[in-house]
């Protein structure tokens, strides 16, 4: 099935924001991508690796792509409008969803029913492809785990406010910062330890020489023999 008629199905009935939901596409994509992996994803593990592409593409220089509106929510980053998504992929027959056997909460399972082709770009996809091969076989408290240590997610606690928009641009500046500490680093290591400046004695010796007899004027005054 193509992307123009899988939107066609899902839209069927449905008013969504955007001529093309570009979350509904990332959804779909993300389980493409896992399937093509051999990766089992719930939906606690699709938000989490939707956001750690987004956060991949921003640390390197790119724009986030899924369309999903980041927020700290009870667990982490999420957008409820995943839940949308799902509701009208299952309805229209793209996907489905059934009971995570090993998941203590309830979690569901999600994975593809149609043979469609990933609707993003190639250079999402690759994106996407990364993220999946580092972090897709980890558990659904692994990733959330894993989100909370980011950039955006550190400085939303900090600040204490759930609910907040995250900034998924701290997370490019840390990585510029870590790089830059990173080169000081390299450069001092090729420099090396400094000890000694070839010239400097003898150049101190001579300034002291020229400002001995000023030097001995100023102690006679302030002594009081002048």
């Amino acid at each position: 099935m193509t992307i123009s008629s899988c939107e066609a199905e899902v839209t069927r009935g449905m008013i969504f924001s955007q001529p093309e939901d570009p979350l509904l596409r990332s959804v779909l994509s993300l389980l493409r991508v896992a399937r093509d992996q051999g990766r089992v994803l719930n939906r606690t593990k699709v938000a989490k690796l939707l956001y750690l592409a987004d956060l991949c593409a921003v640390e390197n220089g790119g724009v986030a792509f899924t369309g999903a509106t980041w927020r700290w929510e009870n667990h982490g980053p999420f957008d409820p409008a995943q839940y949308r998504v799902e509701d009208a992929l299952v309805a229209s027959g793209l996907i489905e969803r059934e009971q995570d056997p090993q998941s203590p909460c309830g979690e569901v399972r999600l994975h593809l029913a149609e043979d469609i082709d990933a609707p993003l770009s190639l250079e999402s996809l690759t994106v996407l492809g990364k993220v999946v091969a580092e972090h897709g076989d980890r558990s659904a408290a692994q990733l959330r785990d894993l989100a909370y240590e980011t950039a955006p997610m550190v400085q939303a606690q900090t600040d204490g406010e759930r609910g907040v928009l995250l900034d998924l641009n701290r997370a490019r500046r840390r990585k510029q910062y870590a790089a830059l500490k990173e080169r000081y680093r390299a450069r001092a290591a090729d420099r090396g330890p400094v000890t000694s400046d070839p010239g400097v004695g003898e150049d101190l010796l001579a300034e002291m020489a020229e400002s001995a007899e000023i030097r001995r004027r100023a102690s006679m005054k302030a002594l009081g023999e002048e």
